[in-house]
């Protein structure tokens, strides 16, 4: 006999409270008024009829060797390295899925989270859930890069964080870069902007976008500083950039003529964050991720293996 569209509806969002709201089954069943031998049974029922699927965690895939080596060559507080996965979600899916669930642990009661713009950054936004507490804040760290609809635009990366944690998103809504020094001031000193960046000063969690000085960083990549600047900045001694800030092999911030037309979280700001966060894919890359880490721009980082075995060889 053909099963009731109701029953499938049932089993669906029992599959939804256990698995998406990761609710005990205890609570579902106190929640529909049913037994908890019904939610073991519509769980199993869920599994049967493919609404839910068993597959490799993002925790499963991460290398804790590689992480290990890691933390103890550049002395920081924590890493997260994912083996890419074969046949199956990209590379930066596992990272982003992988990096979420800290950035869920981390997320207490009052916690303050930064966020930059970014495509990695924006996978781990897109796959965090529900943290134990919503009284959470998310602040974008960085103005405007790009259209505002784009997944790894600050506001949109904030945005959907803060919708995954289900806390308050603070986004910053200005473009990353203006045209002068004193039009930057002047938004600054806006009751609404200066709102974001004081609540900037109070995060305990940056999590940070680190970009190479070449075409595909963000701020190149979508015409915030112009291309034909790259060659000017990189003989100038720069190589990496985080949040619209350059700096050199050592982590030195290197001076641009961007810089007092920059909203973005200060570098002195961003380095009294207890735990500052870069992730970032792809080997060309290392040697901005080793600069931000001696000059200590970040703490902690979220890589693929790849990249991972870069920085140890460059150490």
């Amino acid at each position: 006999m053909a099963r009731h569209r109701r029953d499938d509806e049932t089993i669906l969002r029992i599959a939804q409270m256990r698995y998406d709201q990761r609710l005990p089954q205890n609570e579902i069943a106190r929640a529909l008024d049913i037994s908890e031998s019904t939610v073991s049974r519509a769980l199993k029922a869920a599994m049967d009829l493919g609404f839910v699927e068993i597959q490799i965690s993002p925790t499963g895939l991460r290398d804790f060797a590689l992480e290990r080596r890691l933390t103890a060559a550049y002395g920081i507080d924590l890493a997260v390295v994912v083996q890419p996965r074969s046949g199956g979600a990209q590379t930066a899916d596992v990272l982003g899925r992988a990096v979420a669930r800290l950035v869920e642990e981390r997320a207490q009661a009052g916690a303050v989270i930064g966020v930059s713009d970014g495509d990695t950054v924006a996978a781990v936004a897109a796959a965090v859930r529900r943290a134990r507490s919503t009284d959470v804040d998310v602040v974008s760290l960085i103005g405007g890069v790009g259209a505002p609809q784009i997944p790894s635009h600050s506001s949109e990366v904030c945005r959907t964080l803060a919708t995954g944690l289900g806390g308050r998103a603070w986004q910053l809504p200005v473009p990353a870069i203006v045209d002068g020094a004193e039009a930057a001031a002047h938004l600054k000193a806006t009751s609404t902007v200066g709102a974001v960046f004081d609540l900037m000063g109070r995060a305990n969690l940056a999590l940070v976008g680190i970009g190479a000085i070449n075409p595909l960083a963000t701020v190149f990549r979508h015409g915030v500083i112009p291309s034909d600047k790259i060659e000017a900045i990189a003989t100038a001694g720069a190589v990496g950039t985080i949040c619209g800030w350059f700096y050199g092999p050592r982590g030195v911030l290197i001076p641009t003529e961007f810089d007092d037309r920059t909203l973005s979280v200060s570098p002195r700001v961003l380095q009294r964050v207890p735990m500052r966060l870069g992730v970032a894919m792809h080997a060309t890359k290392a040697p901005a991720i080793k600069a931000a880490l001696v000059g200590g721009w970040i703490n902690a980082v979220g890589l693929d293996a790849e990249t991972a075995e870069e920085l140890l060889r460059m150490r």
